[in-house]
């Protein structure tokens, strides 16, 4: 993005403290550490750093001006004055964003957002050069950045939104204005910052706010009866279960490797194998089919766009090697995942099957109930052991074994090496182990062990 320092506070309404209106800047930086010369500073403040502390970092760096939120003593280049620098980004990327005729697709909902996301491009990467959201970077810094990325030869993005407190969707769909909007589903995640599942609902809806002319939604799904559309809108429906515009027909065949099944594209039928395994991720893949059906995207691209798509590490992926197979799913965890996660892992044709899991975070008042809920879904799975950390353990391993799970077949660690020496006489070829919890955990140190010793 390139852009005029007149234009800058225009956008943020904010107020020139020293430097010339007419100095340019070749792009936006929050991080002083990988600023190139040219760029914008913006100064973000957060509750564990701030980025006025930085600013003398920035400039040394070659900054060509600064956006702050504070006074500061610095007269050789231009820096503006606002109210709120992370509102002034997000004023800033939706003045861009307009610029352009692109075609954004936004998503969010409980889980699933990453591989719809991943989906959805690339579908829309056959008809056209597609920007998407990468890593993580779907909250209220991440997705300005992207949005600076915006080039005239790009025809579509798919633009993943998150939330941890209520007005964030909304801010998010306001400075990106998507033509489609995809709600994938709502189950309880977050809460310390929503609170309820009536609050995930509103948060959640309200991309359909800012949502220019389509809404993709699972009418059947839990919850979903009480999300609000505007009238103004087209609603295109996914399900798996019943009557929607798009629909499986039927399910050939289901393994670690993905799942064959027939899909229904409101009467039209085609073949296809979803490359990503269980039930959860054929929801995901009909969603991401009745985006690009809003689209008017034809079928054969659709069907390619599935079967050639590549997926991010630590969701859902499966690792095979000659000694073992380990389904890493080590990047994020809610109760509805959780159970998707076991239910893959209850599906796979190995003899001995493990679950290491680990607590789910943010969950708020509720967190007890759900991992009393985790344990008694294991010990309803059957698995041969589990091995379980986190503050949260005692609860899941009480609840698993009320539920008639053996005390001898679970285990409860505090440390990477327990962890490891509860699996070490468990590396066989007939043996699965799912690695599962929230990212503060950091299990996916233990997904690199397993790849390491198999």
């Amino acid at each position: 993005m390139r852009g005029r320092i007149q234009d800058l506070i225009v956008s943020t309404r904010g107020q020139l403290l020293s430097g010339s209106l007419d100095t340019m800047f070749s792009g936006i930086s929050t991080d002083s550490r990988t600023i190139t010369k040219g760029e914008l500073f913006v100064a973000l403040k957060g509750e564990t750093f701030d980025g006025h502390g930085f600013l003398k970092d920035a400039f040394a760096r070659g900054a060509s001006g600064a956006l702050v939120m504070q006074p500061v003593d610095i007269r050789s280049v231009p820096v503006v004055l606002v109210d709120d620098t992370l509102k002034a980004l997000g004023a800033l990327a939706g003045d861009f964003r307009r610029r352009f005729e692109v075609k954004i697709v936004g998503i969010t909902g409980s889980t699933g957002k990453t591989i719809v996301k991943e989906l959805v491009a690339s579908i829309l990467a056959l008809k056209g050069t597609t920007l998407k959201t990468q890593k993580n970077y779907n909250n209220l810094i991440g997705v300005p950045l992207r949005l600076f990325e915006l080039k005239p030869e790009h025809k579509f993005a798919v633009v993943e939104m998150g939330t941890n407190h209520p007005g964030e969707i909304e801010r998010l769909s306001a400075m990106t204005m998507p033509m489609v909007s995809i709600l994938t589903n709502i189950t309880p995640a977050h809460l310390n910052g929503l609170g309820s599942i009536d609050g995930i609902i509103a948060e959640k809806q309200s991309i359909f706010l800012n949502t220019m002319r389509v809404a993709i939604i699972n009418p059947h799904a839990q919850y979903m009866d009480k999300v609000h559309i505007p009238d103004t809108l087209e609603v295109v429906t996914f399900s798996d279960s019943n009557k929607a515009d798009v629909t499986p027909k039927e399910i050939t065949r289901q393994t670690l490797a993905g799942t064959e099944l027939l899909l229904d594209f409101r009467g039209h039928l085609r073949r296809l194998l979803i490359p990503l395994p269980g039930m959860h991720n054929v929801l995901n893949t009909l969603a991401a089919a009745a985006c690009a059906v809003a689209l008017n995207i034809d079928l054969d691209a659709i069907v390619s766009g599935i079967e050639n798509a590549t997926f991010p590490g630590m969701r859902s992926e499966i690792i095979v090697s000659e000694k073992l197979t380990i389904i890493d799913d080590s990047y994020n965890a809610n109760p509805a995942s959780m159970k998707a996660a076991l239910d893959m892992l209850v599906s796979a044709p190995h003899a001995h099957k493990i679950a290491v899991l680990g607590d789910m975070l943010e969950l708020g008042k509720d967190s007890r109930y759900w991992h009393e809920q985790l344990g008694k879904w294991v010990a309803q799975a059957h698995i041969d052991r589990l091995i379980v950390t986190g503050e949260m353990a005692k609860v899941v391993a009480e609840a698993a074994m009320c539920d008639g799970m053996k005390a001898g077949a679970i285990a409860i660690v505090d440390t990477m090496e327990h962890i490891v020496s509860s699996l070490s006489d468990s590396i066989s070829r007939e043996t699965i182990v799912l690695v599962k919890a929230s990212r503060g955990l950091k299990l996916d140190r233990v997904v690199t062990y397993l790849k390491a010793v198999a």
